[in-house]
């Protein structure tokens, strides 16, 4: 697995935090004068500066706001639930198989109990990135054959409006996004700098799965900003489904959206939450098999992130 030279980690820091570091960034940029030099007149302003400096300003607006949706808003904009995915019966087998593979790798899936051992006891709600990262490594392990997971992190969805016949339009924030490529050689991935460069190189990608981080309680209570990012991302690719996950990498919702023709609205389904169980009340270590069930579907999802539920998958329609 390979991700992005630039990862940008806004989310480790307190809303507080980011809101001293907002003020602290919007200070700076109104306080920033360029002035022409007399010793080198037609020397440029240094536009890279500001570019990146407002970048950080919408990065930080982005996480400190976030999309204002709840789930009536989701029925005004014509994304609608239609019901729930569950499990399917008798997955041991199949948890089994996928637990056995990549023994020998770093991330296998003895190595990802120890891990997520050993971050039990620093579970804060700065500490979900490692948890999270952690079931992605594992899932880039038990991709099938010839098949490489490029990882990237906090992006802004482009604005893009709800419908043809609307002005209203719907931007997100995605916290992580994953591409499934057969192109061994980094050099050749798909850039991931920002998704205006990835949409050009979409073709050589399975698709595109992302994940918004949810808080360690009530996470359930994020869903309609999850689908927000959903709707946006999948409306800015043109792709008619989309596969996503809400987590705070120990609870586990997977999202699936699907658009309506001519792409007025959406329809979305979510399941239950899958948790990482305890072995008792006393030890908080993750118990099997639910960390290598949460590996095998965000590998199979990351895998399959613009195509419907089939024959195949972890879930079923219920």
């Amino acid at each position: 697995m390979s991700s992005s030279s630039e990862e940008h980690e806004l989310s480790g820091l307190s809303e507080s935090e980011l809101q001293y570091v907002y003020n602290c960034s919007l200070k700076l940029k109104k306080s920033v004068v360029y002035q022409k030099s007399e010793e080198h007149p037609n020397r440029p302003a240094p536009e890279d500066f500001e570019q990146q400096l407002n970048r950080l300003l919408s990065l930080l607006r982005s996480k400190l706001e976030g999309p204002e949706y709840d789930h009536g808003g989701l029925d005004q904009l014509n994304i609608t639930f239609t019901g729930f995915i569950g499990l399917k019966p008798n997955l041991q087998e199949r948890i089994a198989a996928t637990a056995s593979l990549g023994q020998n790798e770093i991330w296998s899936s003895a190595n990802l109990y120890h891990h997520l051992h050993f971050l039990v006891s620093r579970t804060t709600e700065a500490s979900t990135r490692p948890w999270i990262q952690a079931f992605f490594f594992r899932a880039s392990t038990i991709l099938p054959p010839n098949k490489y997971m490029v990882l990237s992190m906090e992006h802004d969805v482009p604005a893009t409006t709800i419908s043809p016949s609307s002005f209203q339009t719907v931007s997100g924030f995605v916290d992580y996004a994953a591409i499934v490529t057969s192109l061994r050689n980094p050099a050749s991935c798909p850039t991931f700098d920002n998704f205006h460069l990835l949409k050009v190189e979409i073709s050589l990608t399975s698709g595109i799965f992302i994940v918004t981080k949810a808080p360690l309680f009530n996470p359930e209570d994020h869903v309609p900003r999850a689908v927000c990012n959903m709707y946006a991302c999948a409306k800015f690719f043109q792709q008619k489904v989309l596969r996503s996950a809400l987590t705070n990498g120990r609870d586990w919702i997977f999202l699936l959206i699907k658009f309506n023709d001519g792409y007025d609205g959406a329809v979305y389904k979510q399941s239950r939450m899958v948790r990482l169980e305890k072995f008792d009340d006393q030890v908080e270590f993750p118990s099997k098999p639910w960390p290598d069930l949460i590996a095998g579907i965000l590998s199979h999802w990351i895998d399959n992130s613009f195509v419907d539920l089939a024959c195949d998958d972890w879930f079923e329609s219920v």
